[in-house]
């Protein structure tokens, strides 16, 4: 028989116990500094417990843990206002995904999406390196094989909308925000499809940045965005 334990309870010292948990944040998997452990720092809340519960092994489901509320993401409105190399975090929905790209150097790989609120404001998001190789495939699978529009919540990326090397990308996050902007993609699919073809390039890496209206936007409005591998060179040795 194990004890149920709320987080504050576990000691060192502490055996043969069980914490339900629900992930809310985790980082990037890498290197101890002998390189002889490879880890990934993940974090996690429970459900707080007034009294400690001794909890039989069972095969029964339990009831899910509710969706963490707190998130401390900026608007869209906000992001133009963020200073230079201040961290933030974004919760966004993916309108369109490229493939693969390598900087002209052929040293980094990087790849474009664009992203969008429940306003519809579209803007250029570009994913960097590990973040691209897995995160960044996925998305592209998601968006451009099954039409499906996911709700990301990307940590710690910088004004230019890009990722940095402690950056990370939780997909369909259990935030109740992201609920909320999913429930905005059900009633939006039809638009998020034809957005989709409208903001497509011949090449299949490449992305136009066009308003929902299929307006160009005007080179104004996404100066701070990236969309050349010029810019895409200068985002990576500021990172």
């Amino acid at each position: 028989m194990e004890e149920r334990l709320s987080i504050s309870e576990i000691t060192p010292l502490t055996t043969e116990w069980t914490c339900k948990v629900k992930t809310v944040d985790k980082f990037r998997p890498r290197d101890s500094r002998d390189q002889r452990v490879h880890f990934q720092t993940i974090i996690v809340q429970d459900v707080k417990f007034t009294i400690v519960e001794s909890i039989p092994k069972t095969n029964e489901k339990e009831a899910p843990l509710p969706p963490p509320s707190r998130l401390s993401a900026i608007s869209f409105a906000d992001v133009e206002q963020q200073p230079s190399g201040v961290e933030f975090d974004l919760l966004a929905v993916v309108a369109n995904c490229g493939a693969m790209q390598y900087t002209a150097d052929q040293t980094k790989r990087f790849q474009e999406a664009i992203v969008m609120d429940n306003t519809k404001k579209p803007l250029f998001f570009t994913i960097w390196e590990d973040l691209a190789s897995n995160e960044g495939i996925e998305l592209l699978r998601q968006v451009r094989q099954l039409q499906e529009y996911p709700v990301i919540l990307a940590k710690r990326i910088v004004s230019r909308l890009a990722t940095r090397y402690n950056s990370t990308i939780l997909i369909n996050p259990l935030y109740v925000q992201a609920t909320e902007l999913r429930n905005w993609v059900d009633e939006n699919k039809e638009m998020l499809i034809e957005y989709t073809v409208k903001s497509s390039a011949e090449s299949a890496s490449s992305l136009n940045l066009v308003a929902v209206d299929d307006e160009i936007l005007s080179v104004s409005s996404i100066a701070t965005q990236t969309s050349s591998v010029s810019s895409v060179n200068y985002n990576m040795d500021n990172c």
